[in-house]
């Protein structure tokens, strides 16, 4: 499978909430980031492993139900990837539904994937998720 299959897939399984095939296909030490300042963004640093990964993710869906996560365009240039994805998600805090856009880049070694940056709207984000509770651990930076 070439990159842009192997990313096409991926977001199929999330579109289909399949988080074991999405764990099957990124290695043990795949890298999840969120490359924002902590202080002002629920959802931000650098999640260094599969385990931190799903975290994170029952975190988001703890806050959010996802109704649609489809990306609108994706851009491969050699071992690295773009894509643009629109979202259509409900606020478990607030009862509001949103249509945020969302921005990937990743990066692959020999064909797998091992590096995904995510760039969002934080401030709606923070907005429409619950306060962070003060047991919970940060996202190492």
């Amino acid at each position: 499978m070439d990159i842009r299959q192997t990313i096409t897939q991926l977001y199929r399984d999330y579109e289909n909430r399949d988080l074991e095939k999405i764990l099957a296909a990124l290695p043990d030490d795949f890298v999840f980031e969120w490359p924002f300042d902590p202080s002002t963004a629920r959802y931000a640093g650098i999640c260094r492993s599969k385990d931190e990964l799903v975290q994170h993710l029952t975190d988001l869906a703890g806050n959010f139900q996802f109704n649609a996560y489809h990306a609108t365009n994706i851009l491969v240039d050699g071992d690295r990837a773009a894509a643009e994805l629109q979202l259509d998600v409900t606020s478990s805090r607030t009862g509001r539904r949103f249509s945020p856009t969302i921005a990937h880049f990743w990066s692959f070694k020999d064909g797998i994937p091992v590096r995904l940056v995510e760039y969002m709207d934080t401030a709606v984000m923070a907005e429409e998720s619950a306060p962070r509770e003060r047991t919970e651990a940060p996202i190492r930076a």
